[in-house]
């Protein structure tokens, strides 16, 4: 009895310290290792057939996923699409609210954080030769949120036919499930400077989302 206890202490001792960490990265490497710290923006880890090696450094946007020896999973926040798609870009149509024709318009996004992106937008119509716009959207998201519809607003600055504004956009962005599809729609005031004049912007955009 006692020598069967004894071999099955040591055999769960030799897979205790037989596991290992692995990481997956984005280009579809496996590493088995030793994860030594992980900040959320870097992972330092060892090798684990080569203990006495050096530390070694990876950037967590480089990382897919680790599976800890306990058998946690850790996403790295992949699962958030704006995470892991974070380039837009984006056509459809607008309309100024004060004017009865159609704009087209076109945009580029790129998401810092699930949080925070940058747009840069443009449209033309046939009374306003075009309108140029760039600044910050704040999401209503945070770093490891699966939601695919985040409302938004910021502040973005502009100009327009000879005219500067201020640009504050409110509205919704949706990424499609089972693609890259990017929708938003937004209602935007845009107040021009150094006047007391303000104009609304409706619009709806479709484009793709890419992941770098």
């Amino acid at each position: 009895m006692k020598k069967t206890l004894t071999l099955l202490v040591m055999a769960y001792l030799f897979n205790y310290a037989a596991a290992q960490d692995k990481i997956e990265t984005k280009d579809n490497r496996q590493l088995d290792v030793r994860i030594l710290e992980n900040t959320g923006k870097v992972v330092k880890y060892k090798m684990s057939d080569y203990s006495d090696g050096p530390v070694i450094t990876l950037k967590a946007r480089r990382i897919e996923k680790i599976e800890y020896k306990n058998g946690v999973v850790d996403l790295m926040g992949n699962q958030n699409p704006r995470k892991a798609k974070p380039l837009g870009i984006s056509i459809g149509g607008g309309k100024w609210v004060s004017s009865t024709g159609l704009m087209f318009t076109a945009s580029m996004d790129y998401f810092i954080t699930p949080l925070l992106d940058m747009e840069v937008n443009m449209g033309t119509d046939s009374q306003k030769p075009f309108y140029l716009s760039a600044g910050p959207r704040i999401h209503l998201n945070s770093s490891y949120s699966d939601n695919r519809l985040t409302p938004f607003t910021g502040a973005l600055f502009g100009y327009e036919y000879g005219k500067e504004f201020v640009q504050i956009p409110l509205g919704v962005n949706y990424i499609y499930k089972l693609s890259k599809l990017n929708f938003n729609f937004s209602l935007s005031v845009n107040e021009l400077i150094f006047s007391n004049e303000y104009q609304t912007i409706i619009e709806l955009r479709g484009g793709l989302r890419f992941g770098l």
